[in-house]
């Protein structure tokens, strides 16, 4: 009777390499996973602590939700007349921030918040409350502006650039039957890793871009 000899064939060898590479793949697609998952996790607190932080704005200043255009932040006396430099880019997300930055509220957003300025613009006057004249956003994960609309600019879209720098338009999210989530409310937007709105808005595209309006309630 032959023995076996010593050692693996190349067979074996082969086998042992594709176990391998197949192990090496699912390995690549958890990491990869698990770094969306965080994305989404960093995205989805920073939109909840805006949402806390927007709602103690309507109980404590105005009784409405924060201003969303300069025309509207204009019309708070405190900011009369502060304006950015006119690219027209990212503005609701900026007068978000120093809406949200009022010295009147109780629990005014600092600089915990991830913030930048994808359109690298400046206040032409510094806003009461603002550390500098940056014209600066609230970020996700991604480093997109998180998109601000309130229900009385729901049918207007919004400008902004995102982490590529490029500008798109931006709208707030309507249902399958063409009506608007949270329609007496608000919605803030996260663009999500590929930095663009999808345009066909089902259930599927909502959570995938990262919305705060309570869509598991309904809304």
């Amino acid at each position: 009777m032959n023995r076996r000899s010593n050692g693996f064939t190349l067979i074996e060898i082969l086998v042992v390499v594709s176990i391998l590479a197949v192990l090496m793949g699912l390995v690549t697609i958890l990491i990869f996973k698990g770094q969306k998952s965080k994305g989404e996790f960093l995205t989805d607190t920073t939109i909840q602590q805006l949402v806390t932080a927007i709602e103690g704005y309507k109980r404590d200043i105005e009784n409405r939700y924060p201003p969303m255009s300069l025309a509207e932040l204009g019309r708070i006396a405190r900011y009369k007349g502060v304006v950015t430099d006119a690219n027209q880019t990212n503005e609701c997300c900026e007068v978000l921030l120093v809406a949200l930055r009022h010295p009147d509220l109780r629990s005014p957003i600092g600089d915990d918040l991830p913030l930048g300025n994808t359109d690298e613009d400046n206040w032409t006057q510094k806003p009461d409350g603002m550390p500098d004249v940056l014209a600066k956003e609230i970020h996700d994960a991604w480093g997109n502006p998180i998109v601000y609309f309130h229900k009385d600019g729901y049918d207007k879209p919004q400008r902004i650039r995102n982490f590529r720098g490029e500008e798109i338009e931006v709208y707030a999210v309507k249902k399958p039957d063409g009506s608007y989530y949270n329609p007496v409310g608000f919605q803030l937007i996260s663009l999500g890793e590929d930095g663009v709105q999808d345009t066909d808005y089902t259930v599927p595209d909502l959570v995938k871009n990262r919305f705060n309006f309570k869509l598991e309630q309904g809304n």
